[in-house]
């Protein structure tokens, strides 16, 4: 029975201290995970996971051998023209970088999960600029966390428990000196952890344009603060929110999903980076940060891989097997239904899209490469299992403040499973071979 210390891959936090305990065929213990990070431990066994390729035959899914599942993946990529490649958060870099070589070499258009989530802050930052920061700068030096429109209680448990609750170099006495503030239209779990010192703004649902708004115009004073506050947010703790983001040492804002919800005619990010660069121009003591809470472990990867691969981090379209300009997303290129065979991996569309984009994604034959089971593979036309990364394989991931983390193998795969990384590159091999 072995002890070790090693990595969890349940999330974009990729915890380093979770120990277990193994035999070296299967996980008899694990501690100091979270629900999540149990969780993914756990789907090794989980009755869910994907352990066979299956090809589907007269309408039913059916086993067959990796090398069956791998040419009829070949053949319905060949017969494409508008290929579509989606997912590649739940891989590795390697991986990441596979998929990226395939849909240059089949002329296909990729993205990732990225895209209708956190790299919309990227890509907004590449207009107006952006100030980041690390998990150990925030535990080291922050004083004032911000969630906005994040339920990190639920999303990344254990982000908290290392941000707040921990004591960094210059913050000795840790809870004790540090402020959390909750902006968010829903009472969620993150509310439960606030103190005494803390603030909880209940924002009107959609409103946060305009308190981002009267923060602009107010962030150096607290002298005209609208008699009726703004928002749903009176004008006391309006006060206190100001006071708290000009006399901050060092500030983070955590950007959730809940602030990347479109709203028609105005570009939230863009004005929220606005105000913190208004705010760290104005600042004597110290600085203010952001940083993105992607749930998906690897989400950042891609960002990265595709950015020095292509110089673009998302949405990439490539015609003569050369990156060309587009202006398509991965919803656009769905709505239009301009694809006509997708690759999916390591994610579940079916479930997560708007069931009127799903019914045309599910229109077209569907590859998936993916280690558990899901609504997409009850739907997929090939279904081929790979392994589960930090666990069962090795590989480079991108921590939620960017900083590379790279996973160990722990433990063999069942049945003898490929990595995504060899999966796609078989895949590419025979594509190469014609």
């Amino acid at each position: 029975m072995v002890i070790e210390r090693v990595k969890c891959s349940g999330c974009s936090l990729l915890c380093d201290d979770i120990i277990i305990r193994s035999d070296g065929l299967y996980i008899d213990e694990i501690v100091g995970a979270c629900l999540k990070g149990k969780e993914r431990f756990d789907q090794i066994t989980s009755k869910n996971r994907i352990l066979f390729p299956l090809v589907r035959k007269n309408g039913k899914l059916e086993k067959v051998s990796l090398d069956v599942a791998v040419k009829k993946t070949l053949q319905l990529v060949k017969k494409s023209s508008r290929p579509l490649l989606y997912g590649f958060s739940t891989v590795s870099c390697e991986a990441q970088l596979k998929g990226l070589e395939l849909a240059r070499l089949i002329n296909g258009f990729i993205d990732s999960n990225s895209t209708i989530c956190q790299g919309k802050v990227l890509n907004t930052s590449k207009e107006t600029g952006i100030t980041l920061t690390t998990i150990s700068e925030v535990i080291n030096k922050a004083d004032l966390l911000i969630l906005w429109g994040a339920n990190v209680a639920e999303s990344i448990p254990r982000l908290l428990n290392k941000t707040l609750f921990s004591r960094g170099k210059f913050r000795m006495t840790g809870r004790e000196i540090k402020t959390l503030i909750v902006i968010d239209p829903v009472k969620t779990t993150s509310f439960g952890v606030m103190g005494v010192r803390d603030v909880a703004l209940l924002i009107e649902p959609g409103k946060d344009i305009d308190l981002i708004r009267v923060l602009k115009k107010e962030c150096c004073t607290a002298g005209n603060i609208p008699n009726s506050g703004v928002a749903g947010i009176d004008k006391d703790d309006l006060r206190r929110l100001l006071l708290h983001l000009n006399g901050a040492e060092n500030g983070v804002i955590f950007i959730g999903q809940g602030l990347l919800r479109p709203q028609a005619g105005v570009n939230i990010i863009k004005e929220l980076l606005q105000l913190i660069q208004l705010i760290n121009v104005k600042q004597q003591k110290g600085r203010f940060s952001v940083m993105m809470l992607g749930g998906h472990y690897n989400m950042a990867g891609f960002d990265h891989v595709a950015l020095s691969t292509y110089g673009k981090n998302n949405s990439l379209q490539f015609s003569n097997n050369k990156l060309i300009e587009t202006f398509e997303t991965i919803v656009s290129k769905i709505e239009n239904e301009d694809f006509d065979c997708s690759i999916i991996v390591g994610t579940d569309p079916i479930s997560h899209f708007p069931r009127q984009l799903s019914k045309k994604l599910m229109a077209k034959p569907i590859i998936l490469i993916d280690n558990k089971q899901s609504v997409t593979s009850q739907v997929a036309d090939v279904v081929i299992p790979s392994t589960i990364t930090g666990i069962e394989s090795a590989g480079l991931a991108y921590r939620l403040d960017h900083v590379p983390i790279q996973l160990e193998k722990i433990l063999n795969p069942p049945n003898n499973i490929l990595t995504d990384e060899e999966i796609l590159n078989k895949l590419i091999v025979g594509i190469k071979e014609g």
